[in-house]
């Protein structure tokens, strides 16, 4: 590679190397360099250099993978965090995994005053195998109360209010999809783009930061299992109080 490098020393432990203790020297470019026509060279050589006998096996450190689920919910696709972490797609897609197993689902309150309720969809595979997430949101708290990742029917809509059963509403906010008018009580709802301008902002706010949610983008979700291990990331961590809507 031509150009200063520059090169940034980590310490890290590895446990799938037979020496307790090993440096990493990660090379830091500059942007000249980054920007420049042979860029993809130059990280196949980076690649090279990490992964050299003498370096170790980045999957093994715990301070890269926990940058996997940060970087997902923040508009990065798997391919990009590959590129950037220099880690195996079958690594991201298991701490991805491994990481909605342990979050929680999103819990519900005793009381909600003002719930607002939409849908949004993406696909799975192919944009003709539509998966919607129907999700519930309380506008006092600004927290997904609950969700489902379904078709668009009846019964989808119905398998979200079962998760509510606990839960005292005094209102419901919606938009005009039909699902609503069937299953909601009449004189507790209100239809309207008004009343759900929350939870539309917090859809944008979806779109926005998780890549497979875009419209106009090359990333999708190939598995219904880790397209729903995503959505259920980003609504904890929304819940958590790590994004301001």
């Amino acid at each position: 590679m031509q150009g200063h490098v520059n090169c940034l020393t980590l310490s890290v432990s590895c446990p799938s190397r037979v020496s307790d203790h090993r440096k990493i020297h990660a090379p830091l470019y500059s942007p000249k360099i980054l920007l420049s026509s042979n860029r993809t060279t130059e990280n196949k050589n980076l690649r090279h250099l990490l992964l050299r006998d003498d370096y170790a096996n980045l999957g093994c450190v715990k301070a890269v993978r926990d940058l996997v689920v940060p970087l997902t919910i923040n508009g990065a696709g798997i391919r990009d965090i590959e590129r950037v972490l220099f880690l195996s797609t079958n690594t991201i897609l298991k701490t991805l995994r491994e990481a909605a197993t342990i979050a929680d689902d999103p819990a519900y309150p005793q009381r909600v005053r003002d719930l607002e309720m939409d849908e949004f969809w993406s696909f799975v595979g192919a944009k003709r195998a539509q998966r919607w997430t129907w999700y519930c949101y309380d506008r006092q708290r600004r927290k997904v109360v609950a969700f489902v990742n379904e078709r668009r029917t009846d019964a989808a809509c119905r398998q979200l209010l079962q998760k509510l059963g606990g839960c005292q509403i005094t209102r419901y906010h919606i938009d005009n999809w039909q699902s609503y008018a069937k299953l909601l009580p009449t004189r507790r709802h209100r239809t309207g783009k008004e009343g759900p301008s929350r939870i539309e902002r917090h859809t944008l706010n979806s779109r926005t930061r998780l890549k497979r949610l875009q419209r106009q983008t090359i990333c999708y979700s190939e598995s219904a299992a880790m397209h729903d291990a995503v959505i259920k990331l980003y609504a904890h961590n929304s819940n958590s109080g790590h994004h301001h809507f």
